[in-house]
């Protein structure tokens, strides 16, 4: 299935060539890396393009070598400054989101429909676990990612289905109205401005299409799940960063969870529909891979979770929240 590409800056026809991709209407030029072409404007400040181009490349000599989980793994290696602790709890997380994956296409398929002619879009697509459970729905997925490194492990865990570009959130290379359904899962928080970002998820999807986005609580009262601490989303940004610098020794710089409240705003103000903000459950599968200590308390979050009075405290302190938006 083709999709309709456009220039990110001026959405003007692209050209193709072995090359790359160009725009005849600004003079702009999109190049192939590692096949995959790069769509990437102005990547924030706190995006290291060379260190990710480096990665990218050790992972794609990789590639045909390893499987998918053997290539993240193979990632994680690769980045010694995050510890064993929480690259286990990563790759846990990556075990449970096919099962978070199927969930949010059932809720998603109750507001319209997918069928196999139509494209799903995932923005922030990392190591691909949604898209590869959307492509066993629909023809067309495709996925965009800053990172090109991720792009290569989305690519392996795809199999060659879909379309994979590197393009920031805020200026996505896709005509209007393109995608029947948007993923944007743990990527809102990652984003140098989450409301222009929304508005483009706005912008690409169909009428009528559903939107479905996960994120952290930036206020919850458990362990921020990126760095594994307590209580770091109530300090000020500065003192957050310096705080998980000294006691991870990791870069924080790029991280910023919304409340419930930012969240709502942001959503409110940019995306052209209607949005709901949901507390997640939690599959049997994601129960079994916490440690004993965070499954106990995955347990109480549930039993809260059933309780209304006890389920609007969530909204203020619980650990994630799910949003299913759909376009006016």
């Amino acid at each position: 299935m083709t999709i309709d590409l456009c220039c990110p800056v001026c959405r003007g026809t692209l050209t193709c060539s072995t090359d790359g991709y160009s725009c005849p209407a600004c003079g702009r030029g999109y190049p192939f890396r590692f096949g995959i072409a790069d769509f990437r404007v102005a990547p924030p400040a706190y995006f290291d393009c060379e260190a990710d181009l480096e990665t990218a490349a050790r992972l794609a000599e990789k590639e045909n070598s390893l499987d998918a989980e053997g290539l993240a793994q193979y990632y994680y290696r690769l980045h010694p400054e995050a510890s064993d602790e929480l690259h286990a709890r990563h790759m846990a997380h990556l075990a449970g989101e096919a099962d978070q994956a199927r969930a949010a296409l059932d809720e998603m398929q109750r507001v319209r429909p997918l069928r196999r002619g139509d494209a799903v879009l995932e923005v922030g697509c990392g190591f691909g676990q949604h898209l590869a459970v959307a492509a066993e729905r629909v023809d067309g997925v495709a996925g965009v990612d800053l990172s090109l490194a991720f792009l290569v492990l989305a690519r392996k865990r795809l199999n060659g289905r879909g379309v994979l570009l590197a393009a920031e959130a805020e200026r996505l290379p896709f005509r209007d109205g393109s995608f029947a359904a948007l993923i944007a899962a743990d990527v809102i928080e990652h984003l140098a401005d989450p409301l222009e970002a929304i508005r483009e998820m706005g912008r690409v999807l169909d009428r009528g299409a559903p939107l479905f986005l996960s994120t952290p609580n930036r206020l919850t009262l458990a362990a921020e799940p990126h760095v594994g601490l307590w209580g770091v989303g109530y300090l000020p940004r500065a003192w957050a960063n310096r705080y998980v610098r000294l006691r991870r020794g990791l870069f924080y710089d790029d991280v910023r969870p919304l409340s419930v409240f930012g969240l709502r705003r942001a959503l409110g103000s940019g995306f052209p529909g209607t949005a709901e903000v949901r507390l997640p459950d939690l599959s049997t599968r994601q129960l079994a891979s916490f440690p004993p200590l965070r499954r106990e308390l995955a347990r109480l979050y549930l039993a809260l979770r059933a309780l209304p009075l006890a389920r609007e405290l969530l909204y203020l302190v619980g650990p994630f929240f799910h949003v299913l938006a759909v376009k006016r």
